[in-house]
């Protein structure tokens, strides 16, 4: 029964051939929500029955046109068109959207590799022409999508309706869709299932000797588990891959061996994710709901997914493997172009490129590659790091293959097929010594052919015309130069419409649905049958791409990248801010409220843009506020930040931008050194941050200086350096003491009861916090988050002995209620650490657990909870191989070590206990009495004493080993300067009240 403000639907389609595929389309508009009707009962031939079929079109919100190879039934009355029922609804559907009644209208039109029986195709050459000018006249201005299995209709209408609905949010009513308890909607294995579909460019064509080694790796002789294609962009590997799975897979397998299920999964979609990718995949092969896995966390999820695959032989496809790493892991990934991600080092960070942003991601791909009776093929323009041993050939049980550019002769086909004609060998020739066959190129050239005014789509004629094919002088160039070279001719040849419409949509990060394309139609008077030709010649170019799945236009990275670099600078200043206008009109969600990134796209968008036009000053102005603290306290969005603002510091974080003045440089390079100590990259940071302080200082800005300074002083804690970190406290606290700032007086208490608490002076902590609780919470968010005083109380009590249940409560409630990401994420690791003081294995690792969560969800360095997480699900008995874990976790940047001295001790080997033990030791010392971890120094050496191991002799802290930082005597002047002056004030005033 339909609810109230649900969506239907009108499935319409001839009724002989298709019954299975109408019932494939309802369980999709089930699965999304969406009400079916016309499918319980055909109407009946007659009059009332014609009436009835219309009637349902007239009640659908959306129609869905599904035809095969019948053109259905004509009615002899009431019919003077002489068209049959079929084409009638569709008339009555398209009648219906241009009054503004119907939603959509969505077409599915059957392949010519669909099998066939012979009832299913109608007799009659008038019936097959009325047929074919119904699909046409369908297709003309829509998506019209072609499936060859009912599978694939059933795919293709669950995405279409997906991104339908997305499209027409918030506008949609709130819907209940089907539950998950109901009859499943997965394809049941061994049915092939997508997600989602793949959709080509271009017609696929050769890979011979491809499609004979995929064959030949699924053989079950072959002891390779793990197949990957890597290639640069454009070169085919999403199409080679799909058209093996969907159309080799099966024969490649005998009777005796076939395959379990075959599972598609593409990383391109937004919010693809390994952990979703798991989920999805468990929930094809087991056959149970999706709901079932969604609150299971990626190593569980990967625990259950590595035992399937042991079970039974499955394929999995992973598709885009590059977008969960390092290299692709940005705001900008749909920009990276090929010859940067390639690069030996991050340039955000000291990172790997090819390393997946999770560790629990890298743990996974390596058990992949060993998870024999089944099949893993992958695709990715990088190969991850972990596939690779340390001479960098792939690992046991995984094979890597680059994918090369077409053979010659396909390269011909696939030019040919895009309607050139000319001399083969002529073709072949220029295609092989300019491109290297690489289709995506092959693609442009077909388009740039295609329009060649002097003879349309004669190869001969183009190639040999000083002024068309035989200017492009591409001999001395590599592959990746000529392929931007040949971008660059096509973008040349377009009309001046054409060329500001790709010029535009290249400076969008992402692609773009039909409604947001119309605000950039370059005709004006903006007439919407110009705009469908300009759409059509970019697509007819292979310049433009349409996605099915999203219905929505993307470029292509490559098109992007070559499109934006070469826009003349008045051509990028007026599409620019064209771009910068219109989301700046568009309504957000209050950025404080954010809770992904999705709720700061606007933003982000309109920032990076003004970037791309060199408007500095302009894009600091849109960063700061609101939106910067979203990316810093909200979402903890690290590597997002560095993203956004590397195009500021260019010449390094530690020089301020020339182009900014000097307060919003100052700002620009305090944010960016907090997210690289938060990325795990601390000792980058201090060059920012120093550059940052000057500024404040020659202004006498002292708010700005203190919380630089407090900001500075949190580095040094992070690299442990415990007597600095002290004094630049201090600092900071006379600054804003002497400046009389009660903001700053607050928080630079709050950062020295801190300190005083992790050096353990307790009665100095409990007097500092006595000074400070009574001074309220109400502080600017861009320096107190609320819950920091509460956690660093808490903490205070852990460490001290003293700590209770309800010293985490109030501080919970304020950090959720702020959406104080980073403390919410702190406390969940101090009460994890507080039940694994007392034995409580099972929450001590259900509070880890959340906390490594919320780390890897950033891609944060947490040793700390990740250790505590296995420590306790060994003694649980949850670890499938605690060893290994243990050497993972010693392996890291900065390993916990007073923990895996513990979790060595539990597995029986007193060596690396011991080890790891006066490492933690060595550790907690710091810079040496007074100035250690108080906590950990008494945990270590209990831990020590247990173990009957020598408690070390370290030498006391030598403060000659401490040199003055380069500012520190500027800050120490300002101090005193402000000190006199507020001296000579009061002395003014004294003397005025005497006379």
């Amino acid at each position: 029964m339909k609810k109230p403000g649900q969506l239907t639907a009108m499935i319409s389609s001839t009724a002989l051939d298709l019954p299975e595929h109408r019932e494939r389309v309802k369980a999709a508009c089930l699965r999304e929500g969406v009400f079916p009707i016309g499918m319980e009962e055909l109407p009946a031939r007659d009059t009332s029955g014609i009436q009835v079929s219309l009637g349902m079109v007239d009640q659908a919100d959306i129609y869905i046109g599904v035809y095969g190879w019948r053109y259905g039934w004509v009615p002899d009355f009431d019919n003077p068109e002489k068209i049959s029922i079929t084409e009638k609804e569709f008339n009555r559907a398209v009648e219906r959207k241009e009054r503004g009644e119907l939603r959509e209208i969505l077409i599915f039109v059957m392949h010519d590799d669909h099998p066939l029986r012979a009832g299913d195709v109608e007799i009659g050459e008038e019936a097959q022409r009325k047929l074919k000018a119904l699909k046409e006249r369908a297709s003309a201005g829509r998506v019209r999508l072609e499936f060859k299995s009912k599978d694939e209709l059933h795919g293709q209408v669950i995405q279409s309706l997906a991104a339908l609905k997305r499209r027409l949010e918030p506008d949609l009513p709130v819907t209940h869709p089907v539950q998950a308890t109901e009859k499943p909607t997965l394809p049941t294995p061994p049915a092939f299932f997508a997600e989602p579909d793949y959709i080509g460019s271009h017609t696929f064509v050769g890979r011979e000797a491809e499609l004979q080694a995929l064959d030949d790796w699924a053989a079950k002789a072959d002891p390779t588990n793990l197949l990957l294609f890597e290639a640069i962009g454009g070169n085919g590997k999403s199409m080679l891959t799909w058209e093996w799975t969907t159309r080799h897979a099966t024969a490649a397998r005998p009777p005796d061996s076939t395959w379990a299920g075959r599972f598609w999964y593409s990383f391109y979609e937004k919010g693809a994710v390994m952990a979703d990718f798991c989920r999805r995949a468990l929930a094809y092969m087991t056959e149970k709901p999706l709901a079932d896995f969604t609150k299971k966390k990626t190593p569980e999820l990967a625990k259950d997914l590595l035992a399937e695959l042991h079970d039974r032989p499955w394929l999995l496809i992973l598709d885009g493997m590059e977008r969960v790493l390092v290299a692709y892991h940005r705001i900008d990934a749909a920009e990276v172009p090929d010859e940067e991600a390639n690069t030996p080092t991050d340039k955000i960070a000291n990172r790997d490129p090819r390393d997946a942003i999770r560790d629990e991601d890298n743990d996974l791909l390596r058990a992949l590659a060993a998870a024999a009776p089944s099949k893993i093929l992958v695709s990715s323009r990088l190969t991850p790091r972990v596939l690779l041993n340390p001479s960098g050939q792939p690992i046991p049980g995984a094979r890597r293959i680059t994918l090369p550019g077409l053979r010659p002769p396909d390269a011909e086909k696939l030019l040919r097929s895009c309607g050139i004609e000319g001399d083969g060998a002529a073709i072949q020739s220029y295609l092989t010594a300019n491109c290297d066959n690489h289709p995506l190129v092959i693609g442009v050239l077909a388009g740039l052919i295609q329009h060649y005014r002097e003879n349309r789509g004669n190869f001969d004629a183009w190639a040999t015309d000083p002024n068309a094919g035989a200017a492009l002088d591409l001999g001395k160039l590599d592959l990746i130069q000529r392929r931007n070279h040949i971008l660059r001719a096509a973008l040349d040849a377009l009309s001046p419409e054409s060329f500001q419409l790709l010029s535009t949509l290249s400076l969008l990060p992402d692609s773009v649905d039909y409604e947001t394309l119309k605000a950039f139609n370059p005709h004006l008077p903006p007439e919407p049958e110009k705009l469908e030709a300009t759409v059509t010649d970019l697509e007819q170019r292979g310049l433009l791409q349409w996605d099915g799945r999203e219905r929505k236009y993307n470029l292509h990275p490559v098109v992007r990248g070559v499109a934006s670099s070469g826009m003349a600078p008045a051509d990028r200043e007026r599409h620019g801010r064209h771009v910068v206008d219109f989301f700046s009109a568009q309504p957000h969600r209050p950025y404080e409220e954010a809770e992904t990134l999705e709720d700061l796209q606007s933003g982000l968008h309109i920032v990076r843009t003004l970037l791309k036009l060199g408007r500095f000053q302009q894009a600091a102005e849109a960063y700061r506020g609101d939106l910067a603290n979203a990316l810093l306290f909200n979402l903890e969005a690290y590597t997002e930040i560095l993203s956004l603002l590397r195009p500021f510091f260019p010449a390094g974080w530690g020089e301020l931008p020339k182009d900014v003045t000097a307060r919003d440089g100052s700002y620009l390079a305090n944010d960016a050194a907090i997210a690289l100590a938060r990325c795990g990259e601390p000792g980058a940071a201090p060059a920012a941050y120093g550059a940052a302080l000057w500024v404040y200082l020659a202004e006498e800005n002292w708010t700005a200086a203190a919380t630089i300074l407090r900001n500075i002083s949190r580095n040094l804690s992070d690299q442990n350096r415990r007597a600095q970190a002290l004094r630049v406290d201090a600092l900071a606290s006379d600054v804003a003491t002497e400046s009389e700032s009660e903001e700053g007086i607050f928080i630079g208490r709050l950062w020295l009861f801190a300190d005083q608490s992790q050096l353990g002076r307790w009665a100095e902590a409990a007097a500092t916090w006595r000074l400070l609780d009574p001074m309220g919470r109400a502080w600017s968010r861009a320096v107190y988050g609320p819950g920091m005083a509460e956690y660093a109380f808490a903490r205070f009590r852990f460490w001290q002995g003293t700590f209770q249940e309800e010293h985490l409560t109030e501080a919970e409630r304020l950090a959720e209620e702020a959406k104080n990401r980073t403390d919410i994420r702190n406390l969940h690791r101090l009460r994890g650490a507080w039940r694994l003081e007392q034995d409580e294995w099972a929450p001590a690792a259900a509070n880890y657990q959340e906390a490594v969560r919320l780390a890897r969800e950033r891609g944060l360095p947490d040793a700390a909870s990740e250790t505590g997480l296995a420590l306790a699900k060994h003694h649980l008995g949850q670890l499938a191989d605690s060893r290994q874990e243990a050497e993972r976790l010693a392996e890291l940047r900065d390993p916990a070590h007073r923990l895996l001295a513990q979790l060595w001790l539990a597995l029986g080997d007193s060596e690396r206990a011991e080890r790891h033990a006066l490492a933690a030791y060595q550790w907690a010392w710091a810079d040496g009495e007074p100035y250690v971890n108080r906590y950990e120094l008494t945990q270590t050496t209990e831990l020590l004493q247990q173990m009957k191991i020598e408690i070390p002799t370290l030498p006391p802290y030598d403060p000659a080993e401490d040199e003055p930082f380069p500012w520190e005597a500027e800050v120490r002047a300002a101090i005193e300067k402000l000190r006199a002056e507020k001296q000579a004030e009061r002395e003014s005033e004294g003397e005025g009240g005497g006379s």
